[in-house]
């Protein structure tokens, strides 16, 4: 069985090994017996999203792609106050009256669960083993793999925000080019061009802003002039080539409560996300040492309590027994979109919503 390295493991593993150790599948796999209510607006929103950036409806008529999306949130909300329902509607409204003035790509792949091997950094040639002989691999979700006018992927991330994030937490953001290089590895022969953060305030936007501040927006259809959809990868039009370097590094367009920021990533950056993996994948496959690393996390823990026992020299078995399990055994999760194939073009066949 292989070694699977998730980001979440990553950021525990760096941010602090002791909850890596309880929460990790590799380790502990524990879970909080109540676990969080993932029920919430944001995770509903962006549930809804998967729907509306559809690939299959993308092309289709406004009206009735919107209702699916509509659905699609009271899906996820459940059992919900009509007033919260009517709310959860209307921002999913506001959104698509703002996305379209600023929404200048074609959707090819939502909700995609890619699998990467990771290299041994000694011998590019040969995936990386553990101990046992087991193999490493990268497993992460990409929210929205898209493709612009130039032909040209872009891996996408919905982030429901407070505040407008900087540019720079965006050219860091290890999450989003770790999807880029694990999306080239499954995919070999493809490449990313970078990567596209949509920003979603939920908050503080009563009213849409259009095409008189964001500029006219060129939408990309989905479907090929041949009408047999895109393929992946599709052929890259030669007339389109030149398109490809305009602008900067950067490129960011805000329309009310939707900013959306285009990073273009190097072939050296995208090279390097892999190389640091593989380094922490030894790291976390060689029996590493395991300490705290307390902080401004530490508030917001699910670990919170047996940690601290661990910090009075308390054996904190009793606490995880009672509060904890492991997520073996548990339920398959069920089918979700974007989990099947379907064809890309006019008149896919969208599932059963």
């Amino acid at each position: 069985m292989n070694y699977r390295i998730t980001p979440q493991d990553r950021t525990r593993f760096k941010r602090c090994r002791r909850q890596w150790d309880f929460s990790s599948p590799n380790r502990g796999d524990l879970e909080p017996v109540q676990p969080h209510d993932a029920s919430t607006l944001a995770s509903a929103f962006t549930e809804a999203l998967a729907v509306y950036y559809y690939p299959g409806t993308w092309d289709w008529q406004h009206e009735l792609k919107q209702s699916l999306v509509h659905k699609a949130i009271r899906r996820s909300l459940g059992d919900v106050s009509a007033g919260e329902l009517e709310r959860a509607t209307t921002l999913l409204d506001l959104y698509d009256a703002c996305a379209r003035s600023i929404d200048d790509i074609a959707p090819v792949k939502i909700q995609h669960d890619v699998t990467a091997l990771v290299r041994d950094p000694s011998d590019r040639e040969t995936g990386l083993l553990t101990a046992d002989r087991s193999g490493v691999t990268y497993v992460c979700r990409v929210d929205l793999l898209a493709v612009d006018a130039a032909d040209e992927y872009w891996v996408l991330r919905h982030q429901i925000v407070d505040e407008w994030r900087s540019v720079d937490e965006m050219l860091l953001d290890e999450h989003a080019v770790a999807a880029c290089w694990a999306w080239e590895q499954d995919y070999v022969g493809m490449q990313i061009a970078g990567t596209i953060h949509n920003e979603i305030r939920l908050d503080g936007f009563p009213e849409p802003v259009g095409d008189a501040q964001t500029g006219s927006i060129s939408r990309v259809a989905q479907h090929e002039p041949s009408g047999g959809g895109r393929s992946i990868p599709q052929h890259v039009r030669t007339s389109v080539r030149d398109a490809r370097l305009a602008g900067g590094r950067v490129q960011q367009r805000t329309a009310g409560m939707v900013r959306r920021t285009q990073v273009r990533r190097s072939r050296d950056e995208i090279a390097a996300i892999g190389r640091l993996i593989a380094t922490e994948a030894i790291e976390m496959t060689s029996a590493p040492t395991i300490y705290p690393s307390t902080g401004a996390h530490c508030l917001d823990c699910e670990f919170r309590s047996p940690c601290l026992s661990l910090f009075e020299g308390v054996d904190p078995a009793p606490l995880l027994a009672l509060h904890f399990r492991r997520r073996e055994g548990r339920a398959e999760e069920g089918p979700r979109l974007g989990q099947a194939t379907w064809g890309f073009g006019r008149g896919a066949a969208p599932p059963d919503w």
